[in-house]
């Protein structure tokens, strides 16, 4: 099967941030490259 991903980062970001918010955590708005993206997934437990 072929993977086609064309979710935009906002889109992801979003969504992120929309279920943190729900969660009851802490959302902060910062400005990120993609491929800091998964670097900063596997550290947001630790914030």
């Amino acid at each position: 099967m072929e993977k086609n991903n064309k979710v935009s980062e906002e889109v992801v970001a979003a969504i992120t941030a929309a279920l943190e918010a729900a969660l009851g955590r802490k959302v902060r708005a910062i400005s990120i490259k993609r491929h800091e993206g998964w670097i900063m997934a596997a550290r947001r437990d630790a914030v």
